[in-house]
């Protein structure tokens, strides 16, 4: 790898960006074009084998705990509410440090280095937890009342805990890496590049290795834990971290002073508690995601067309990817991030349908579904690139890890409260509902329209804040002891909406108008289901006239 030259020896940050001598900065790193295209690929790599190890774990998990006989409130305790307490914990702590330290290795990379072999001998233990349970149950339970899918069972739960546990050391500063070594002019390019990665990487799992989740899970974990340990470990080798700025003074003097400085910089502005709380409320809707396979089971598609399906979305969003950096350059994204919340609840309400009538059969619900993502894809692929650089340009950028930190630790909270009480939900749901085998399921859109409205509601003021700040053209993130001056800060320029970003909106709009149609098609020729058809014409009638109120709400938010 062509290694960047190093500048500024006093710890000083140049700007970032392409400079008179034709090269390009970020912090105390320098690039020629051809050394930013090679750390690209090195990130771009250390992507795949990332994103291919965290698929593995949630996709694979609720599908062998279900099989073994396991409550839905203990699968979505292992596979959230156990995250969260660490999230709780470990992430802000690990965020907080790593902004202050300073090693050869840089800031981040060590964190990573150091908890590899745990992680990877996590992976390892879950793929022979059939084995272990097996052995454990033989030798130590022969005879008792404790089967061996208990058994089984509770290791899982253990080694998933150790998996969780040492990959949220990687996970809370990985992403913080891309803010330390690309150029923020480069960022929303790159992060669309690393979401074509992200999305590549999963579309190739579900289409060519999700259908032997329960057949071979030993090796499907046990080809993540040596890929991860290698070709992870190989980027962590090749990427280099610049020299940052001196410790501030008040980041040292023990554990409680850091926890004093660590709540003083980040909960004590208002406007990132809109934040902090916003993502809360996401996390609490999407703890529902661990059930969806068995929500899509329920509309009666197979693990193999659920896969598939996943693929061609993803296939489809990959292929968006490609070009939606540039566009995420061209639309802010804090505004972009406040359209896409606005429109999610929308393909969420038409979940609902379900609750009032059985799909059409699997063959055909799976392509009126791949249809519809053919719509979507444009929007998925734009609101997937400004995630990160959304957080990026509202974040202080030294203290980058300590807030991302913060907010992992208010978003945590919410997904052990969802997490709990979504599995607590569905099997409420599944004791007052009359229909048996796998409806109840159904129920999770509910849970997952309510915080998403509570979610764009958080988002809007977010909006409303920056605009206040400063928009587009001047915003500078508040810091600890500026509120009283921040608090009278004229607001910006009223704009007009968007008119380019609401072309992806009105793509996917179009997408679950046809999807509908299709819906109302079938009930009424095909299946000859007047009752079916009826509701599906009222729900078509509903989103026709949702655009013309998406439309009017975003024209008075931009101009408020």
């Amino acid at each position: 790898m062509s290694e960047p030259a190093r500048l500024d020896s006093n710890g000083a940050k140049p700007g970032d960006g392409a400079h008179s001598d034709g090269l390009l900065r970020c912090g105390s790193l320098t690039y020629t074009r051809k050394g930013l295209v090679v750390l690209f690929c090195w990130l771009l790599w250390g992507d795949f084998c990332f994103n291919l190890m965290e698929t593995i774990v949630p996709s694979i998990i609720p599908l062998k705990l279900q099989s073994l006989g396991s409550a839905n409130w203990l699968i979505s305790l292992i596979m959230t509410t156990l995250p969260g307490v660490f999230n709780t914990t470990i992430c802000p702590w690990v965020s907080f440090k790593s902004d202050r330290y300073r090693s050869r290795w840089g800031r981040r990379i060590p964190f990573i280095l150091f908890t590899m072999p745990f992680l990877t001998a996590s992976l390892l233990l879950i793929g022979f937890s059939d084995s272990l349970g097996g052995w454990l149950h033989r030798v130590f339970f022969s005879g008792s009342a404790i089967s061996q899918g208990a058994v089984v069972i509770i290791l899982l739960g253990v080694f998933v805990g150790m998996f969780d546990l040492f990959n949220m050391f990687v996970g809370s500063v990985y992403y913080y890496l891309y803010n330390d070594v690309v150029p923020e002019h480069y960022q929303s390019r790159f992060m669309g590049w690393s979401r074509l990665v992200g999305v590549a990487t999963s579309t190739l799992y579900n289409f060519f290795i999700y259908k032997y989740a329960l057949s071979h899970m030993r090796e499907i974990y046990v080809g993540a834990a040596l890929l991860y340990f290698f070709g992870f470990g190989l980027m962590c080798l090749k990427v280099r971290e610049g020299s940052y700025p001196p410790v501030e003074e008040g980041g040292g003097g023990g554990f409680l002073a850091d926890v004093r400085v660590f709540f003083r910089d980040c909960f004590s502005i208002p406007f990132y508690w809109l934040i902090f709380l916003g993502n809360m409320f996401a996390a609490i809707g999407a703890t529902s995601g661990v059930f969806n396979v068995f929500f899509l089971q329920s509309l009666g598609l197979d693990l193999d067309q659920i896969g598939k399906s996943a693929a061609i979305a993803g296939a489809l969003v990959a292929i968006c990817l490609a070009f939606a950096g540039w566009l995420a350059d061209k639309w802010h994204p804090v505004k972009v991030e406040a359209y896409v919340t606005a429109f999610s609840v929308l393909p969420l309400m038409m979940g609902l349908l379900w609750l009032f009538i059985d799909p059409p059969p699997g063959h055909i619900l799976f392509w009126i579904i791949v249809g519809g993502s053919v719509f979507s894809a444009l929007l998925t692929a734009v609101n997937a690139v400004v995630a990160m650089p959304r957080i990026m340009h509202l974040f202080p950028r030294e203290q980058f890890g300590a807030f991302c930190g913060a907010q992992s630790m208010v978003r945590a909270a919410g997904t052990m409260i969802g997490g709990a009480g979504v599995g607590i939900f569905l099997d409420l749901v599944r004791r007052m509902v009359p229909e048996s085998g796998m409806y109840f399921y159904r129920y999770a859109v509910v849970w997952q329209v309510f915080f998403a409205l509570l979610t764009f509601a958080f988002c809007y003021a977010v909006f409303r804040r920056w605009r206040r700040l400063g928009g587009e053209s001047g915003y500078v993130p508040p810091m600890q002891g500026q509120q009283a001056s921040l608090a009278s800060a004229p607001p910006s320029r009223p704009e007009r909406a968007s008119g380019g970003l609401m072309v992806p909106v009105i793509l996917a709009w179009a997408g679950l108008c046809l999807m509908l149609a299709a819906y109302l098609v079938y009930f009424a020729w095909v299946a000859k289901d007047p009752h079916s058809a009826m509701i599906c014409g009222a729900f078509l009638a509903a989103f026709i006239v949702s655009l013309w109120i998406f439309r009017r709400l975003m024209a008075f938010m931009e101009r408020a």
